[in-house]
């Protein structure tokens, strides 16, 4: 019983993805909306540092970096990450084909 406790709470504690303590510094953002910048660097390096690796990075941190770029109207980086997104976790392919869908359909204000 003992052996079977110890492997089981062994297994429990491995992460599977490596988040680079993505939910203190979204905190740390929502606290403080200045810091966005340095969220944006914190997250996008984290990821290169996980392809450089050759590991998968978290679902859903291509579609952050990329939304994120997205309110700063990088639509292009904004793009290639949701596209990242897609590859990676190809269960997002749905929801980051329509966000890029909606980037490039023209704005009320934009159409003659």
């Amino acid at each position: 019983m003992i052996l079977v406790g110890l492997a089981l709470s062994g297994c429990a504690s491995q992460q599977r993805y490596e988040w680079n303590q993505y939910d203190q510094h979204l905190y740390d953002f929502y606290k403080n909306p200045a810091t966005s910048e340095d969220f944006i660097k914190t997250m996008e390096a984290h990821v290169r540092n996980l392809e450089a690796a050759g590991k998968k990075p978290g679902p859903g941190l291509y579609a952050e970096v990329g939304t994120f770029y997205l309110s700063k109207g990088d639509t292009k980086t904004a793009v290639q990450y949701y596209n990242k997104e897609m590859l990676a976790w190809p269960e997002s392919k749905s929801l980051m084909t329509a966000m890029i869908a909606n980037i490039d359909k023209p704005k009320p204000e934009e159409k003659k």
